[in-house]
């Protein structure tokens, strides 16, 4: 069975790194434009420019612990389910992204998987990145 699964720590309370996965704005700036609102049901729309707007559903949300969305765009061709989940670790926030349905997809498209894997490592590592700038108070 096909996952990614990113995971990462960050040195800011997870009111914090709630506030980076779901403001519109914030997603915008860093993973891509859309019209998200962290409401159970609601449709919305991630930009990916050149392959198109991924359509997603919020299926989960648990202020400051829980966040879940299909994912259905140009390339994966299949829905996919987008779970992050944030843990207190210390004074940080753990960071777990896990993106699964990959196995709906023919076997000679299974490398989409891989660059989705890719992607997800940049946008945490961005998100990290905007905590390390600007230390949480």
């Amino acid at each position: 069975m096909k996952v990614i699964k990113k995971e990462i720590l960050i040195h800011a309370p997870a009111a914090k790194v709630w506030e980076h996965i779901t403001d519109p704005q914030k997603i915008a700036g860093g993973l891509m434009p859309n019209d998200f609102e962290p409401s159970a049901g609601k449709e919305f729309f991630l930009d990916c420019k050149e392959h198109g707007k991924a359509s997603c559903v919020v299926k989960e949300i648990i202020p400051q612990r829980k966040l879940v969305y299909t994912f259905h765009s140009t390339l994966t061709k299949v829905e996919t389910l987008v779970t992050i989940t944030l843990a207190k670790e210390g004074a940080g926030t753990r960071v777990t992204l896990v993106h699964s349905g990959w196995d709906s997809l023919p076997p000679a498209e299974q490398g989409v998987a891989d660059a989705f894997g890719d992607g997800w490592g940049t946008v945490l590592k961005n998100l990290e990145e905007k905590f390390q700038a600007a230390p949480a108070k």
